[in-house]
């Protein structure tokens, strides 16, 4: 959709507003093309980092290996919701896993995180960022 067609669906008293900011600061193409959709992997990826508990695990599991007990404890959560939400990160490939005996172990795949952000950052069509391609 462009944004004059944009334009096109406003009320007048808003089509001579957003005309007059068109014009006075030039925000914008009238016929430039406004893309709203969202690919499915980069919207499963921004709703895992969305939760502060995950977002935690990710940070915290940077560069270390660490099992459920520990993350936990530094969380102050009970075990089997960071269980939860470690499955959540491991579906994602945000995180990778090695066992020991009974004990499992986890860690940031950073590969993996390197890859989610960098299709973020190509979804947004941010211009400037380096990204890993």
């Amino acid at each position: 959709m462009k944004v004059r067609d944009l334009i096109a669906g406003l009320d007048e008293k808003q089509k001579r507003s957003v005309s007059k900011c068109l014009d006075k600061c030039r925000l914008a193409d009238p016929d430039e093309e406004v893309s709203v959709e969202i690919s499915r992997d980069v919207m499963d990826f921004v709703k895992v980092l969305a939760n502060p508990i995950r977002l935690s695990i990710l940070k915290m599991l940077m560069n270390r290996w660490m099992c459920v007990c520990l993350i936990a404890k530094a969380l102050d959560q009970d075990q089997t919701l960071i269980s939860h939400h470690l499955r959540s990160l491991k579906r994602m490939g945000l995180l990778e896993e090695r066992r020991e005996g009974k004990l499992r172990f986890y860690r940031t795949n950073l590969e993996s995180l390197r890859e989610g952000l960098d299709g973020l950052i190509k979804e947004l069509g941010v211009q400037g960022i380096e990204t890993s391609d």
